[in-house]
């Protein structure tokens, strides 16, 4: 098996002049490709032009191609071609295959087209055609898209990302992709990224884990050219590059503070008349008992894993998963590549000392050697394999190098419809070159969420948010209902009840046209048809009914399917976990209540009580159709996925049954022509809907005024409060916030620290700020005193990390750049001699650690002279625990790595809080005293010995 990167440019096809040989791909020379983005709250709006030269000075290129990837869920709303700068062609969104058809007649009358099409099979790859390419001339090609960004849990921040290669995956490709020649590169690449929070949010950081970049905060690149005033709510980041292509997926994470507040945002549409659009960001932030299921570790041990750290980092992030479970679950690891093994075949074993043992040996062997990619029949298997009397939740860690999306996903929705939501499935893609349709395909399917990880991020921190929410109970019944403003009466002396709209009294829709029966006056009875008519010619072509302007042939005999007065997606609200975002969308059609929404209110039931959230409902000033088109896209991905509102309508004109029950033969066809619907009203494009542009100068009959329709939209949403799951986060520096360092304990007093008075009440879902890069190693109280002090620049290796301070205008507002080479220390990255990861490997499954030199010498502490502090300390605390202090026991051991975990890498908490709590509660059973003091007091004796802990 070959692993081919594919390069992402404009390329067209020329004849061999060998015999029997293939046609040879030719790539244009790029002259550049630009990327610019504008964040506003959790989304982001983004034109990506790439210009290209057709170096044929004699001769026009009959058709160019053109395929690249967009990050999984954007909704592309835009797509124009620039012919020699003057000649502008801008897409409309059609029926595919009507698309395809409009293309090629242009293309037949000598005009230049463009086309974008989804791959199918591929819902994050996208292919661009262009026809009749003059000679010499300069093509430029832009495309505009939506996107709901990610909540990144490593550093409580938002994630963008640009994917920049086609992943090298594993199974047939649909299409011929194969390396061509070199393209020439002129000026190379440049990325900017602009980001604004909402009033009463600051931008406390922006950086990239996957390449350098220079970063201002305190302005926009637009708003820096205008001479905006500075603020914290803004800032920039840019990319530039010599060349035009990237070595890897552009990520970037921005990290803002006071962003948790779920909100809710009413548009209106600028041309659709009395269309309206929710948008309803939920940043949930609950505490209930957690559930005891069984949970499988599906890995990915297929050859692309041996690609950097990603085994490593795999085997260290299970080895933190094994450690971290709660006693009461079922566990089991399934290795999967081009065949599949599970450590304990008959299923999963109750969690005890001897089933971690064997699972932390098995672990420790695991290398990238099971071949190619295989990822169906592993889940199949497990999900076989399943207690039926349990929840099961499923976490898959894999590169995704796989093109088989669509089974996969279909045998994830089949199997969560059977299991009546008893299964969950939480995806973490690790690599540069994930495939980001399949990870989140697989997520949403699975009622979970997806992280990514690239080659030089860590996943400790990732893995362990998803193992909490894989702990929350199962919530299947979340409901989301409108409240309206009531209106007055006569004057208003008196008030109308309150009117409320759920979507689920929208489901009962209409499948068929409207009849006579439905007029004020009767349609007069049709004539009578003679079944034997002399006049009648049997050879003629027959009349098709169906060609109407509501059908097309494309749908014919498609009973009809009314819209839904309430259009909600995701339709069916997925489970809401602890500090983990989730959107949903509401589309408001004409027939919907014509008053002013006041609020959205969401309701469920737990076997602990209802959970009801009422969010007030802010209307925007400006007409718009972001929010519209973003709801469209969602709905259409739930469409193409085999699921969303159309597989619950029910028939209103018949039995009132399932569409999908009363209509089984045509009812893949509703589902596309639904999609179709949403693609064309809202100019979306998807699988079933594409752009075509041609170019009509001079051309009677051509698309002409419906050209000048599409120009994309600039409307921003920042006006309004929008909130994103955001926590803390400092930058790459060694620069601490005294304001976080401690917000986040799960007790009250830790090491002798208090929560400060401004903290929330400490939850077991929160999470601690985020970690320093490795600890060094140390051997003297002086180099653990310099460990994490001093606010100056560092360099490492030849690599600088600098912080500019350009002081302070009087308004508050700050202004610096941020800047470093290929090959800086990224903060957080593994390391072979991590300490977190040899204490993880040498914890007892009972939480504690045992006294041994491995031990200590990961923490770089001497024992003899600890337990020797110990007894010549004149410390009350300490003469009064002398007993367990002065000579070496597991409770010392344990203290003293608790104590070290608390101070040294309070950073990393989110990381090891888990797997101590276990210590904690081992510790209170073994010693006398409580926990809490006892390693306090450890803390105080360390210090006495010359390490400095605080």
């Amino acid at each position: 098996m070959a692993y081919h990167r594919h390069i992402c440019g404009c390329y067209y096809i020329v004849a061999s002049q060998q015999p029997y040989q293939l046609p040879v791909r030719k790539y244009l020379p790029q002259v550049d490709l630009s990327v610019h983005t504008t964040i506003v709250a959790s989304t982001s709006r983004t034109t990506l032009t790439q210009n290209f030269v057709n170096p044929l000075s004699d001769k026009a290129i009959p058709e160019l191609r053109y395929t690249f990837p967009l990050y999984d869920g954007v909704s592309v709303v835009g797509f124009t071609c620039t012919i020699n700068k003057d000649r502008v062609i801008r897409g409309v969104v059609k029926e595919r295959n009507e698309a395809r058809q409009t293309y090629d007649e242009a293309v037949a009358r000598g005009e230049t087209a463009g086309l974008l099409e989804q791959l199918p099979d591929a819902s994050d790859v996208f292919s661009t055609t262009i026809s009749n390419i003059p000679s010499g001339a300069e093509i430029s090609v832009d495309i505009t898209y939506l996107g709901e960004l990610k909540h990144d849990a490593e550093v409580d921040g938002i994630r963008f990302t640009i994917p920049t290669s086609i992943a090298p995956r594993y199974g047939h490709y649909p299409g011929e992709l194969v390396k061509g020649t070199n393209v020439s590169t002129i000026k190379g690449i440049k990325i900017i990224v602009d980001a604004e929070t909402p009033q009463g949010s600051n931008i406390k950081s922006v950086q990239s884990p996957s390449h350098p970049i220079s970063v201002t905060i305190g302005n926009t690149s637009t708003g820096a050219a205008s001479g905006a005033g500075m603020s914290l709510q803004k800032a920039s980041a840019t990319l530039s590059l010599g060349t035009t292509e990237l070595d890897k997926d552009f990520v970037l994470q921005v990290v803002a503070s006071d962003t948790g507040n779920p909100i809710a945002v009413l548009e209106t549409h600028p041309s659709l008349p009395n269309h309206r659009a929710i948008m309803t960001t939920l940043v949930p932030k609950f505490n209930l008992p957690s559930s005891r299921p069984e949970i499988v570790f599906v890995c990915d041990r297929s050859g692309s894993m041996d690609s950097g750290q990603r085994i490593p980092n795999l085997k260290a992030a299970l080895q933190i998963f094994l450690k971290s479970l709660p006693l009461g679950v079922k566990f089991n690891i399934c290795s999967f590549g081009s065949h599949h093994k599970l450590l304990f075949d008959q299923g999963a074993v109750s969690y005890d000392a001897s089933s971690v043992e064997k699972a932390t040996k098995y672990v420790d062997g695991f290398a990238a050697n099971y071949g190619g990619t295989e990822m169906y029949r592993p889940l199949e298997d497990v999900i076989g394999k399943r207690h039926k009397d349990m929840d099961l939740e499923v976490f898959l860690l894999t590169d995704g190098e796989v093109w088989n999306q669509e089974n996969l996903i279909n045998l994830i929705n089949k199997s969560v419809d059977e299991s009546k939501g008893s299964i969950r499935v939480f995806t973490l893609g690790i690599g540069d070159d994930v495939s980001h349709a399949l990870i989140e395909g697989l997520a949403r399917a699975g009622n979970g969420f997806s992280q990514t990880v690239m080659d030089n991020e860590k996943m400790n921190s990732k893995v362990l948010r998803m193992l909490k929410a894989a702990l929350t109970p199962h919530i299947k019944d979340y409901s989301l209902e409108i409240k309206y403003e009531a209106d007055s009466k006569d004057g208003g002396e008196d008030m109308d009840f309150e009117v409320i709209e759920k979507v689920m009294d929208s489901l009962m829709v209409s499948t068929r046209e409207p009849t006579s029966e439905d007029k004020a006056t009767p349609e007069a009875p049709r004539s009578t048809i003679s079944l034997f008519d002399p006049s009648a010619n049997p050879d003629a072509e027959m009349k098709d009914a169906s060609k109407d302007t509501t059908a097309g042939g494309r749908y014919a005999g498609v009973p009809p399917v009314s819209e839904p007065k309430l259009l909600q997606a995701p339709f069916i609200i997925p489970p809401l976990y602890p500090f983990n975002r989730t959107s949903v969308y509401l589309l408001l059609s004409p027939e919907s209540a014509q008053k002013t929404p006041k609020s959205v209110v969401l309701r469920g039931t737990s076997a602990y009580g209802p959970l009801e959230l009422e969010v007030p409902i802010t209307i925007l000033p400006d007409r718009a159709e972001t929010i519209h088109q973003l709801a469209a896209r969602k709905a259409i991905r739930e469409l193409e996925d085999g699921r969303g509102w159309i597989f619950h309508a029910k028939d209103a004109n018949g039995t009132g049954s399932l569409l999908r029950d009363q209509y089984p033969g045509r009812f893949s066809d509703m589902v596309e022509r639904e999609a179709v619907r949403l693609g064309v009203k809202f100019q979306v494009g998807g699988k079933w809907c594409s752009f075509v542009a041609v170019d009509t100068q001079g051309v009677p009959g051509g698309l002409g005024a419906m050209d000048q329709t599409v120009d994309a939209p600039s409307v921003s949403v920042c006006s309004v409060p929008l909130s994103q799951s955001m926590g803390k986060r400092r930058l790459a520096t060694d620069k601490r916030d005294a304001d976080t360092k401690d917000a986040y304990r799960p007790k009250a007093k830790r090491m002798g620290g208090t929560v400060p008075s401004h903290a929330a009440p400490p939850s077991p879902m929160a999470k601690g700020v985020f970690a320093h890069p490795p600890l060094p190693r140390m051997k003297t109280a002086a180099q653990f005193a310099s460990f994490g002090g001093g606010k100056k620049s560092r360099r490492s290796k030849g690599s600088a990390w600098e912080e500019e301070d350009s002081g302070d205008d009087g308004s508050g507002a700050l202004g610096f750049v941020l800047s470093h080479t290929m090959g800086a220390p990224v903060a957080g990255r593994a390391q072979p001699n991590d300490a977190l990861e040899i204490i993880v490997k040498l914890q007892a499954f009972d939480g504690y650690w045992k006294w041994t030199d491995d031990l200590l010498s990961a923490l770089e502490i001497d024992g003899a002279r600890v337990y020797s502090q110990a007894q010549t300390s004149s410390s009350g605390a300490i003469a009064a625990l002398r007993a367990d202090l002065s000579s070496p026991s597991d409770k010392l051991a344990t203290a003293i790595v608790l104590a070290f975990l608390e101070t040294k890498m309070k950073d990393r908490k989110d990381e090891w809080e888990m797997l101590a709590e276990k210590a904690y509660h081992w510790l209170e059973v073994a010693i006398s005293g409580t926990a809490e003091n006892f390693v306090t007091t450890v803390g105080e004796l360390l210090a006495d010995a010359g390490y400095v802990m605080a």
